[in-house]
């Protein structure tokens, strides 16, 4: 989001050449920045402004999968807390 925004904030900026992301894939699943690359071209204003909606919408969506994450292994713990007072009232 950081280089899309940079490339919007500098459209008008005179020499300025648009930057790109390169990813790789993360040994532990998802993807790492491998480096930031300039295009070599001016910043084309279509593709600055779809590539921040992207990478918008990647951020939210892995938002959402944290969130859901966190909700699950709640009513997991939920889940075993209630089991556990279950077996503490048959001990009794």
């Amino acid at each position: 989001m950081n280089v899309a925004a940079n490339n919007i904030a500098n459209l008008s900026t005179p020499g300025y050449k648009a930057q790109r992301v390169d990813l790789a894939a993360a040994p532990s699943g998802g993807v790492d920045v491998e480096g930031i690359q300039s295009t070599g071209q001016a910043v084309d204003p279509a593709t600055a402004f779809t590539n921040f909606r992207q990478a918008a919408l990647i951020y939210g969506a892995n938002a959402m999968v944290v969130k859901m994450a966190d909700q699950m292994y709640g009513s997991l713990l939920d889940i075993l807390d209630t089991d556990d007072r279950s077996s503490d009232q048959d001990r009794s």
